[in-house]
């Protein structure tokens, strides 16, 4: 079995068809009966698994290979068939979804607790949803739970597959049922899997990062509620737009870090997030137009330009400020409190209502095609001698020599200066900088430079 990346789904409105997909099956059931537990041990991921009922909320997915097929597993949030509370009812109507996707159902019970209420309760829904259903009964980790799989065939749905997630029993006798119940894998064309953009929308919890991740995807993915902390696992869908298309990462809320503490699932969130940060390509920041510019916002701006992260941020939730004038003076207001962030844009929207949506995504096509670029060299190095004419570094007696340069990467545009050894000062660093993205007429994406001992043959006349 081999674990690989997470399938996403395609915004509709900007493709022109629909890619072929391989076969989906979706894990439902009860909470805490151990669906990400099983989700990880099939797909090889790290959804996050906790003894406490109800940490999965949103839909999650990632792709299994076995006996040659590849096909998509998609962790759904436990379901509470008359659950009230805002979180329950969004995440059975997210779980349902991901139901009606599927080509199959995986219906997981709790084999040490043995056959519950809620159990009978659900087994008739997921008969309603019309879907095929293979029943697994997991945590059967001891002998004593053996005796209860039986049990299980009061719900209907044939004979009982006994696992454990935990321990790997039962595994591969149940992926060998999953490959013979899945519809035929599809061909994909090679020139069908173009490069994607790795967008991460990161920001402070409830400031509408889940809303923007639905509106830009074109789906109803990530569970959107009041309460803050709704987001816990990092969640992945698709969209084109002009031809590019991305990838986007909607991650759970960034904490000041005592404030997670003592809290293992929120901590795990966290931690998360981060790692999202630090593989995007690009980085959407969302603020809160009712209380924007806070200490978190800052500090996340700040990680996203250390991290030299190409970024645009988003000052969600401005429907709720009606006046023109307010809007303005509210964008001063942020601007001067990210002040070390002037270069970035700053786009005002409303995620809910669909208001400067286009703009963003105009925004985001720019700093895509900007972060991409490949600089020719002799272009680089006609920059690098401006750079040195207009100013030299300094470094005493024996100062730094810059001799060329060479583009080794993108997202964002990323260059090396071979010197003479001699360190460069982080203030020289920020000049060139600064001058490269002026020479080469990058507005918007960041440009790394890192420096490196020219070889002593290098340095050696030619005979």
């Amino acid at each position: 079995m081999k674990g690989m990346t997470e399938r996403a789904g395609v915004e509709k409105r900007t493709s022109q068809r629909e890619r072929p997909r391989l076969p989906m099956i979706a894990i439902v059931g009860a909470p805490n009966v151990g669906k990400s537990r099983l989700f990880n041990r099939l797909t090889g991921s790290h959804s996050i698994v906790h003894d406490r009922p109800g940490v999965t909320r949103d839909r999650i997915e990632g792709v299994c290979e076995w006996a040659g097929k590849r096909f998509f597993m998609l962790d759904t949030g436990g379901i509470i068939p008359t659950g009230k509370e805002e979180i329950a009812t969004g995440v059975r109507d997210q779980a349902l979804k991901g139901a009606q996707e599927a080509d199959l159902l995986l219906f997981v019970v709790d084999g040490a607790a043995g056959l519950t209420p809620l159990d009978l309760e659900l087994a008739p829904l997921l008969r309603r949803s019309g879907q095929r259903v293979v029943l697994v009964v997991n945590k059967v980790d001891v002998e004593v739970h053996e005796g209860r799989v039986s049990d299980f065939f009061r719900l209907g749905f044939g004979e009982p597959l006994p696992v454990s997630a935990e321990e790997g029993r039962g595994i591969g006798e149940l992926l060998d049922r999953l490959v013979e119940d899945l519809p035929p894998e599809p061909r994909i064309p090679v020139d069908d899997r173009e490069p994607v953009v790795k967008l991460a929308v990161v920001g402070r919890p409830n400031v509408g990062k889940s809303t923007l991740f639905n509106r830009l995807s074109g789906q109803d993915r990530s569970v959107v509620s009041s309460l803050p902390g709704t987001t816990r696992d990092p969640v992945v869908s698709q969209f084109l737009h002009r031809g590019r298309r991305y990838r986007i990462v909607d991650t759970a809320g960034l904490r000041r870090k005592g404030s997670a503490q003592g809290e293992a699932v929120e901590m795990q969130s966290v931690q998360r997030a981060l790692r999202s940060l630090k593989e995007a390509d690009m980085v959407l920041s969302v603020l809160d137009a009712g209380e924007p510019g806070t200490h978190q916002d800052r500090a996340v701006v700040g990680a996203c330009l250390k991290l030299r992260r190409p970024l645009l941020v988003v000052l969600n939730k401005v429907d709720r400020i009606q006046s023109r004038s307010e809007r303005e003076s509210m964008l001063r207001t942020v601007r001067a409190q990210l002040h070390f962030s002037e270069e970035v844009p700053l786009l005002p929207t409303s995620a809910l209502k669909g208001t400067g949506v286009a703009e963003l995504l105009e925004a985001l096509e720019a700093l895509a095609e900007e972060s991409s670029r490949r600089i020719s060299t002799p272009m680089l190095n006609a920059a690098l001698s401006r750079a040195l004419a207009g100013r030299s570094p300094s470094g005493g007696t024996r100062p730094p020599r810059l001799y060329y340069v060479t583009q080794t990467g993108s997202y964002p545009p990323s260059f090396v200066i071979f010197t003479n050894g001699v360190r460069v000062e982080p203030s020289y660093r920020r000049y060139l900088e600064r001058q490269f993205k002026a020479s080469l007429a990058l507005k918007l994406a960041p440009v790394a430079l890192s420096f490196r001992s020219r070889p002593k043959a290098a340095l050696s006349p030619k005979p």
